[in-house]
């Protein structure tokens, strides 16, 4: 295949193709990535060009393996389809990057990586899902720079999600939550107490309800009206109902540029204060996120159906998230086992005919 069309072949000793070279030039720089197919030679070209004509800053290579780690994520990051940048999500995705970058280096070409260098850079830390979302990043840096041609698909590394160990289950009971309120009451928390009833009425995370004001409300003709949350891990927006006890503080506080105007922080170093009162400073099950916890188990328990929940929480449905929310609670366990004693009272009486299934149909 000729070099206009932005590609050759590489061949063996004899004369069989080895693989193929893209071999382009745009904007004065040189792209020479090498390609395990011709179709994939022809994508790369194809996607290059495209990149090219869109403005995305493209990193020439003498070869494949010239792209820094620093390069990549910054190429990834910048492409608008990505959607990372000026994002929460984005904000993350620098932070995981920054942290590859400290441990092996922001110079350090990317397809050196092995996954021998992945498991020593993630021993340094204990939490699983927190290993699986630095994955998804580096995966991510790998991925994009095959599909625009900076590197070969055969130099990708692909690393498995860890299965996630359930951890945090835990949910506020009625006597948690009433201590907490007593505590913050004591301390002159106000917004504090409003802040932790809210979150577990709506199951929403601190930093989603931290942004929410009162241009969120949606009205309805009859006088009542419902929150649209924005979901910061999905980059989406959710609409939930509001108990009369939260529809009640947010009315109260709609006056304000947002609900609650502290940062994270201030809310969080209240907390603290509050969890020192309760005797729970080293409790780790004791955080802002198990009042979302709460809200799912409090549903469920009430007996709205798992896809309503997960629904509810900003979930795909029947997210397996939401069941390790609500899988822990126990009390739906009993009612279970109290249903199967009742049908079992039912077989036992002759008066009731209950068809069951015996050995094969025929």
């Amino acid at each position: 295949m000729s070099k206009k069309k932005g590609y050759r072949a590489m061949l063996n000793q004899d004369g069989s193709v080895k693989c193929w070279r893209v071999d382009i030039s745009l904007g004065g720089k040189r792209f020479t990535p090498t390609c395990v197919t011709e179709d994939v030679a022809i994508a790369t070209v194809a996607s290059l060009k495209d990149q090219h004509e869109r403005g995305i800053a493209l990193i020439p290579t003498a070869g494949s393996r010239g792209i820094t780690i620093k390069e990549a994520f910054e190429q990834c990051y910048n492409d608008p389809e990505i959607g990372w940048m000026n994002t929460d999500h984005g904000k993350k995705q620098k932070y995981y990057a920054q942290s590859f970058y400290n441990f092996w280096g922001a110079k350090t070409p990317l397809t050196s990586i092995t996954k021998k260098m992945w498991y020593e850079y993630t021993a340094q830390f204990q939490a699983t899902a927190t290993n699986n979302r630095r994955a998804s990043c580096i995966n991510k840096l790998f991925n994009y720079a095959v599909e625009n041609g900076t590197i070969a698909p055969s130099d990708k590394l692909k690393i498995k999600r860890a299965k996630e160990r359930l951890t945090r289950l835990y949910a506020f009971s009625r006597a948690d939550e009433k201590g907490i309120k007593d505590a913050c009451e004591q301390l002159g928390y106000d917004d504090l107490k409003d802040f932790i009833t809210v979150l577990i009425d709506t199951g929403a995370r601190a930093e989603e309800l931290l942004q929410a004001s009162a241009r969120d409300f949606q009205y309805f003709s009859d006088g009542s009206f419902t929150l649209n949350l924005y979901r910061i891990k999905t980059d989406t927006d959710s609409n939930i109902g509001l108990k009369k006890r939260s529809q009640e503080i947010l009315s109260r506080r709609s006056n304000s540029a947002k609900f609650f105007m502290g940062s994270y922080k201030h809310y969080y170093r209240r907390f603290q204060h509050v969890k020192k009162i309760l005797g729970k400073t080293t409790d780790k099950n004791w955080t802002f996120h198990v009042c979302r916890h709460t809200c799912a188990s409090r549903m469920a328990e009430a007996g709205i159906p798992l896809a309503k929940v997960a629904a509810w929480l900003g979930h795909a449905p029947n997210s397996p998230v939401t069941s390790r929310y609500i899988h822990f609670y126990g009390a739906g366990k009993i009612d279970i086992a109290k249903t199967m004693d009742e049908f079992d009272t039912q077989l036992d009486n002759s008066e009731n005919v209950i068809r069951i299934a015996v050995g094969d149909n025929k």
